[in-house]
């Protein structure tokens, strides 16, 4: 074989080893730089969860009313006042006495009652009671409660509202001036095994301004499994993506934690909890 011809062969393999090079080759800037790497995938925060160990310990008994943002009173019976309303009116013909008196302070004019006027009154009496208070939830308030019943749910918790099970409980009693508190209690010990209250208050060292105070109680014994105070933070996910800046790529900012994150974190927390007080029970 000539030398031109094992040339040509030598072009030709080149050129077939050529088209084979890897892709990645080809994302390279410019020639004689560092082969560019794709990103790594951001691992994903893995957080315990005690939804299965809970729904086993729960059992059959998962039956819990909740008070967001509410207790409930020491007051075992309503008091009751009657309270009187009194109306009256003056109807009538005014007639205005031409001219002025004169007084210390200047003149001043003068009128005179009619000889139609007369007075009508009316009387009303009515009950008033003073039952069970119930909190007026914000919207904030009723979103952070339905996020933090949606992660219990997952553990197995049944929630029992409040007001109907109070609704349902009073339905067949009668009388003008019924107890509202026994009503209440009436709808506890036969619609739910748990109570459970949810209270908060400003704190400025949260990260979401407020700390929460979380109680459990068993409605057959009265007795107090659960009753701790938290921030609930959500802290700092554990990697932040960078992004591009005047000065380069840095890492970002985290997002601040949302309402919906807090409730999250304050159901977890509870959820370990309540397993624990099952296993201890």
């Amino acid at each position: 074989m000539s030398r031109r011809t094992l040339l040509s062969c030598a072009l030709a393999c080149a050129a077939t080893a050529g088209l084979a090079v890897p892709a990645v080759t080809g994302a390279q800037m410019r020639p004689g730089q560092p082969t560019v790497l794709t990103p790594a995938a951001r691992p994903v925060q893995q957080v315990a969860t005690p939804w299965t160990a809970l729904r086993g310990r729960l059992g059959a008994r998962n039956r819990v009313m909740l008070f967001w943002e509410s207790t409930l009173d020491d007051a075992v019976s309503t008091r009751y006042r009657d309270v009187e309303t009194l109306d009256r009116r003056v109807h009538g013909n005014a007639a205005q006495v031409d001219g002025v008196v004169d007084g210390s302070s200047g003149p001043v004019g003068v009128a005179v009652a009619g000889a139609q006027a007369h007075l009508h009154q009316r009387s009303e009496s009515f009950v008033e009671g003073e039952g069970p208070a119930h909190a007026a939830l914000s919207a904030d308030a009723r979103s952070m409660q339905s996020v933090f019943m949606s992660e219990l749910r997952q553990g197995g918790v049944r929630f029992i509202d409040r007001t109907l099970a109070t609704r349902l409980a009073g339905q067949s009693l009668q009388g003008e001036r019924p107890n509202l508190h026994a009503i209440e209690t009436g709808a506890l010990v036969g619609h739910a095994d748990f109570l459970m209250e949810v209270t908060s208050s400003a704190d400025g060292n949260a990260a979401s301004g407020r700390r929460f105070h979380v109680s459990l109680r068993s409605i057959a014994t009265g007795e107090t499994l659960l009753d701790f105070d938290t921030p609930a933070d959500a802290g700092e996910p554990a990697v932040r993506p960078y992004v591009a800046t005047a000065g380069g790529f840095e890492r970002g900012t985290a997002a601040p934690a949302t309402q919906a994150d807090t409730a999250r974190v304050l159901a977890n927390e509870t959820g370990h909890r309540m397993a624990d007080a099952m296993v201890r029970r």
